[in-house]
C-alpha cells in the first residue's frame, strides 16, 4: 500500500540532496560567453522539481489536492557564471517549511567541486481551484530532511518599492506563458535584464539577485517596468495598472576577469 503523504515516517531514507551535472552550449550562452541568469533560475527550478519528485512532493504527488508550488522569492549571488562549454554542478536542499512556505538552498560548482555561486529559494503552495496560498502543513514531515545554516549568502528580502523611477511599457503575449497559463517566472527576469544596453551588460555582470513575485499576470497584459538606480544597486518593479507582479533588486560589479575561487561546503 502507498504511503500518504501526511506520514511522519514518509521521510525515512529519502534522499536530503539532490544533485545534477549539465554541460553549457553556446547556444545556450549570453552574448558575454557566460550563462544567463534566466537559465540559472530554470536549473534551480528543474532540479528543485526533480527532488520533490524523488521525496514524494512533486506535482504527481499534490494534484489531486488541486495543489501546486509557486517560486516566490529568489536570491542569487554569483562570484562567476559557468562559461561555454563549461560543465557545472547545481546541489539543493530542504532549508525549512512552515504552514505556507518551504525554503530550498541551492549551491552552484563547476564539474571539480569548485563553489561559483547560491541561490536561497521560499516556495509557496498554490490551491488551482481558488488562485490562493494553501496550507502546507500536511507535509509538515519534510521538515526531517531539512538541513539550515548550510548555504552563507543573505536569504531572499522582500524588495521594497522603487523610489523616483523610469518607465517602460510591454505587453505579454503567448510565448511568455508557462505550464500554469500564466506568465514564466524567468520571464519576468529577461524583461528587467533588458532595460539595459548590450554594453552595459559587456561592462558590467549581475552579481547579486532577489526577486519577490507578488502575482499573477497573463497574456495580453500591458505592464510598466519601472528602475531606481543608485550606484550600483537597481531597484525594480513590474505593475500592472496599480497592481505590482513583481519587485526586484539586482546589484551590479564591473566585468573584470573573473579569478576563480572556492570555499568549503
Amino acid at each position: 500500500m502507498m504511503m500518504k503523504i501526511e506520514d511522519k515516517d514518509h521521510a525515512v531514507g529519502l534522499p536530503r540532496q539532490w544533485e545534477m551535472e549539465w554541460f553549457l552550449t553556446p547556444a545556450e550562452c549570453n552574448p558575454q560567453g557566460r550563462m544567463p541568469l534566466t537559465l540559472l533560475i530554470n536549473r534551480l527550478i528543474e532540479i528543485a522539481t526533480l527532488h520533490a519528485n524523488a521525496i514524494g512532493i512533486g506535482y504527481a504527488d499534490i494534484v489531486e489536492r488541486h495543489h501546486t508550488w509557486v517560486l516566490s522569492r529568489v536570491a542569487v549571488e554569483m562570484r562567476r557564471y559557468p562559461g561555454v562549454n563549461d560543465t557545472y554542478r547545481i546541489s539543493t536542499w530542504i532549508c525549512s517549511v512552515n504552514r505556507l512556505f518551504s525554503e530550498r538552498d541551492f549551491c552552484i560548482m563547476t564539474a571539480d567541486g569548485e563553489v561559483l555561486g547560491w541561490a536561497r529559494t521560499v516556495w509557496g503552495m498554490l490551491d488551482t481551484d481558488t488562485r490562493r496560498a494553501a496550507d502546507i502543513s500536511y507535509m509538515a514531515w519534510i521538515e526531517a530532511l531539512a538541513q539550515p545554516g548550510r548555504c552563507p549568502i543573505e536569504k531572499a528580502s522582500r524588495p521594497q518599492s522603487p523610489g523616483e523611477y523610469t518607465t517602460e511599457h510591454y505587453r505579454f503575449t503567448y510565448c511568455d506563458l508557462d505550464f500554469n497559463r500564466h506568465v514564466n517566472s524567468s520571464r519576468y527576469i529577461e524583461l528587467l535584464l533588458n532595460q539595459w544596453p548590450l554594453e552595459f551588460h559587456d561592462a558590467n555582470r549581475l552579481t547579486r539577485f532577489e526577486i519577490a513575485y507578488l502575482h499573477e499576470a497573463y497574456s495580453g497584459e500591458e505592464v510598466e517596468v519601472r528602475l531606481s538606480t543608485a550606484g550600483s544597486e537597481t531597484r525594480a518593479e513590474l505593475t500592472a495598472g496599480s497592481t505590482a507582479l513583481c519587485r526586484a533588486r539586482l546589484c551590479f560589479s564591473p566585468r573584470e576577469p573573473e579569478v576563480q575561487a572556492g570555499c568549503s561546503h
